[in-house]
């Protein structure tokens, strides 16, 4: 299996005309092995995920399969618990070293809840099971101490995609002995330097390079390098803050790399034209060369 450590890709999965556009989510693939990165996290906020049908979710797979030989770490919410057992036997036909999930949405849960749908998830795979902590879009935020029960309570969990930003929690949730993943791309170096084994970034789509280059310069000591980086990537994450969805990382990818479909409608929108030319301006007063 390997460690689940490094650079991790939260995959954006474009959409043409309604359907998946796997011309360009094949080159996305392969562009992204070749950058370097690590391994691949399918299905969560970045993929829109709980949008994607059993078929879909399958497609990506199978595309992720053959295109990349990278470890895969399968997200496997759905609203439908059906679809969960499907997705987690998907992870498991395609390769996958662990499977993630939200808790439970919508109905605000209580730590019953929580521990009993990780329970029940832990039944259907021998994979390694990490909770996908993003409260600011399920309004649930799973704290050190709520992992920490459910360890005690005997539910199997490996660890933690933190994407809230808070370095104390991250602190807390690496004091647990589990491993930690940041997923918030403003904090990525902090993130490495209280004991996180890495990101799960969105951000990654945008710039695989640079970011394979800042965790190395990490690791190799050069942490002024790391945290010059880490400051262009916070400051391209702040340009796409206040846009709906996240169709802006899918125009980032379009606009700084190479042709890129766009989000599913209509349960999120493709941003305006208006907006795409707001977004290649402040690339350019920042340093950056966007397409023609």
């Amino acid at each position: 299996m390997g460690l689940m450590e490094g650079l991790f890709v939260a995959l954006a999965i474009p959409f043409k005309n309604g359907k998946l556009d796997l011309d360009s989510l094949i080159r996305h693939i392969e562009s992204l092995t070749k950058a370097g990165v690590d391994g691949f996290y399918p299905f969560g906020t970045t993929s829109q995920g709980p949008y994607l049908t059993i078929n879909e979710r399958r497609e990506v797979l199978e595309l992720l399969a053959k295109h990349t030989n990278k470890q895969l770490i399968v997200h496997v919410f759905s609203f439908n618990w059906d679809e969960v057992v499907d997705t987690v036997k998907l992870a498991e036909k395609y390769g996958a070293v662990a499977i993630s999930s939200i808790p439970p949405i919508y109905y605000r849960p209580d730590y019953e809840t929580i521990r009993k749908y990780y329970l029940k998830l832990s039944e259907q795979t021998k994979l390694p099971i990490f909770i996908y902590n993003i409260p600011q879009n399920t309004g649930f935020n799973v704290t050190p101490d709520l992992v920490a029960r459910l360890i005690s309570d005997g539910v199997r969990i490996a660890g933690i995609k933190d994407s809230t930003g808070d370095i104390t929690q991250i602190m807390g949730h690496v004091r647990l002995g589990i491993t930690v993943f940041n997923g918030a791309d403003t904090t990525i170096v902090p993130a490495l330097m209280v004991g996180a084994k890495g990101c799960i970034s969105a951000m990654a789509n945008v710039f695989p390079e640079l970011m394979r280059e800042m965790i190395d310069d990490f690791r190799a000591g050069r942490l002024q390098a790391a945290v010059e980086k880490q400051e262009l990537i916070a400051k391209v994450r702040d340009l796409i803050r206040d846009y709906p969805g996240v169709d802006a990382y899918y125009r980032l990818v379009h606009l700084l790399r190479y042709d890129f479909g766009t989000v599913k409608e209509p349960y999120l929108r493709p941003l305006s034209n208006e907006e795409v030319q707001k977004l290649r301006d402040g690339l350019v007063r920042l340093g950056l060369k966007p397409r023609v």
